[in-house]
């Protein structure tokens, strides 16, 4: 492959794959490939997730916002209107993303922030943001993060608020009272260090009927202060829910049927539908385990999408599962894409335009009917919005798939992880598989890459691809690293559309760092 025409072409998106049986070649389900127009439910076609920070950061006096990858950039004051919108939705309301699913509840309602640096915003923070991006026939989602503890981490202001911490007996595993008054508070205070915990203890437990009904009282009162197009019910932020051996999947099954009831009650009231649309684990088994039951709630008929997974891997992700069991029920479903730079992402070009747009397709292949966007605030990057859109103009463009890492975040088992690195010892075989969305034998150029580590002794792993053994292999090396390409013949012959089967033979001791493939169609 010519090299220099690869990296012209690559610089942008995210690449899949997953560790699998040798045996596990997909088939697409007539489920599957018969995709569901998610305009049908009154839904778009791409939904992007905003989390709040550009009315809460604000709202605290941060001085800048978080954004997954680059400089932060800093806050102004909010003088008017404008000086929320343009960090983020300014530049969005002119793309393909026509849905907007607005963090309004992370951890204390939006309607409940500091008003002394908000009040050019008048009575209620969110109704001109909402009132902004519902012009032209966007779609609005008021989002619930329904477990979030990112309280676990930091003793930010708006994270300990007075309700969480008079209500700190809620948590999973609440502090002795002891611990709270000598570690806790000196901490929150800032005058002691961080006491030791885990994260996911200080989240709620949805066993308290008084957790369950602290929810629904935030739902309803969005529904009556609002006008909304929908709600997103975020269990993604985060799905611990219950504490070990405790977990309930009936008491979460009559909670979002309340949830249902409290929506069809607002349509009723305002003359229009409420969608209800859930963010939920990378699988129906694991989000069962940790007492979401969606079948349930599908054939209940309460959804109108599933929101299918984190959106950190690809090849790797069970969305196949997801879109047949939604489309049994006449559901639709989106692939999700979260645009943070994982610090054990071991692709090094992880967040390029080609591995984002390889992530893209193989979402796409796997069956999704639309596209949700999680942590996505580069304005920069919002043009790619519209080449993710378009499935045409998709397949025309470069691409770079990757083997997806196992990024070490266990979101209570909820993850669908990759198997990068991959350690092999001397002797031994390992396999993996690499979901390619595009057809490589139509490819004008095709480039494989195999990052191997070891002892400055080591001899990269023979390499067979699809059964068939890969002979025209070049090695550069630079101290324990080798790095090992193949090209458009022999790759031509041997990579397919789906998965692609790897399998590494080793004569001394190797680590596979990353492996991927450029496309150029």
């Amino acid at each position: 492959m010519n090299s220099n025409r690869f990296s012209r072409c690559s610089a942008l998106l995210l690449g899949a794959v997953l560790a699998v049986p040798l045996h596990a070649a997909p088939v697409l389900s007539r489920a599957q490939s018969e995709r569901m127009d998610p305009g049908v439910r009154g839904l778009p076609l791409v939904i992007f997730n905003d989390d709040g920070d550009d009315l809460k950061s604000p709202a605290y006096g941060y001085p800048d916002l978080w954004v997954p990858a680059g400089p932060k950039p800093p806050l102004r004051p909010v003088r008017s209107v404008q000086d929320c919108l343009g960090y983020r939705l300014e530049p969005l309301a002119g793309t393909v993303a026509k849905g907007l699913a607005f963090c309004g509840n992370f951890g204390v309602p939006v309607w409940d922030l500091p008003r002394v640096r908000l009040a050019a915003l008048g009575d209620d923070p969110l109704a001109p943001i909402m009132d902004f991006w519902r012009r032209d026939g966007r779609v609005f989602f008021f989002s619930m993060r329904m477990n979030d503890y990112h309280h676990g981490w930091s003793n930010a202001a708006d994270l300990w608020h007075e309700f969480r911490r008079a209500h700190r007996h809620w948590f999973l595993q609440p502090p002795p009272e002891g611990d709270w008054q000598t570690q806790f508070l000196p901490w929150l205070d800032g005058r002691g260090p961080k006491p030791s915990f885990k994260a996911e203890a200080l989240a709620y437990n949805y066993a308290l009927p008084e957790v369950r009904a602290y929810f629904l009282a935030t739902l309803r009162e969005a529904c009556q202060r609002y006008a909304l197009d929908g709600v997103e019910l975020d269990w993604l932020r985060y799905p611990s829910l219950f504490r070990e051996g405790e977990v309930k999947a009936a008491t979460m099954t009559a909670f979002v049927g309340e949830a249902r009831a409290i929506l069809d009650a607002a349509a009723k009231r305002r003359g229009h539908p409420m969608r209800l649309v859930s963010r939920v684990p990378d699988s129906p088994d694991k989000a069962r385990a940790v007492g979401l039951d969606v079948e349930a709630w599908l054939k209940a008929g309460w959804l109108d999408a599933v929101i299918a997974g984190h959106g950190g891997s690809f090849s790797a992700a069970e969305l196949e599962k997801w879109v047949a069991l939604a489309h049994r029920h006449q559901v639709p479903v989106y692939g999700v894409l979260d645009r943070r730079s994982f610090g054990r992402k071991t692709f090094a070009r992880y967040g390029t335009p080609e591995s984002l747009r390889a992530a893209i397709a193989t979402l796409w292949l796997k069956g999704a009917d639309g596209l949700y966007f999680f942590n996505y605030y580069l304005p920069p990057e919002y043009p790619l919005l519209g080449e993710f859109a378009d499935r045409a103009r998709l397949a025309r463009l470069p691409k770079e798939y990757f083997l997806d890492a196992n990024n070490g975040a266990d979101y209570n088992g909820t993850l669908s992880r990759g198997p990068a690195p991959v350690a092999i010892q001397a002797g031994a075989t390992a396999a993996v598989s690499l979901c390619v969305a595009d057809n490589p034998a139509q490819a004008s150029d095709l480039r494989l890459e195999l990052v191997w580590e070891g002892t400055a002794g080591l001899e990269p792993p023979a390499v067979s691809l699809n059964g068939h053994a890969l002979s025209s292999l070049r090695m550069v090396r630079h101290g324990a690293t080798c790095v090992v390409s193949g090209t458009l013949p022999e790759l031509k012959q041997t990579l397919r559309l789906g998965q692609n089967q790897f399998v590494f033979s080793a004569s001394t001791p190797a680590t596979l760092v990353s492996l991927s493939v450029g496309i150029v169609p």
